[in-house]
């Protein structure tokens, strides 16, 4: 899962004079924000899932990552999109 981005808006020159541009930045920020970026670019929303399996199986499923050089969620998330329709 990718680390969340918290982006805070441009912040104003240091040579602006603070007071009245300061409060406009905060008091705007999360607007400006949303201009700046584009709602397409929204990573895809992920859910959770837990289950309970043997360990030999979980040693298998290690070990066949290791091997294709990928962690345990890439190697697992391709094998289930493989076998299940995600479109749908």
């Amino acid at each position: 899962m990718p680390a969340k981005k918290v982006s805070f808006g441009k912040k104003p020159a240091p040579e602006e004079p603070l007071g009245e541009r300061l409060n406009e930045w905060v008091t705007h920020r999360e607007r400006q924000e949303s201009a700046e970026q584009p709602h397409l670019d929204q990573p895809e929303k992920m859910k959770r899932l837990t289950l309970d399996i043997p360990e030999p199986l979980h040693r298998a499923i290690k070990r066949k990552a290791v091997d294709e050089g990928v962690t345990m969620v890439e190697l697992l998330r391709s094998l289930l999109e493989q076998h299940f329709d995600a479109s749908s």
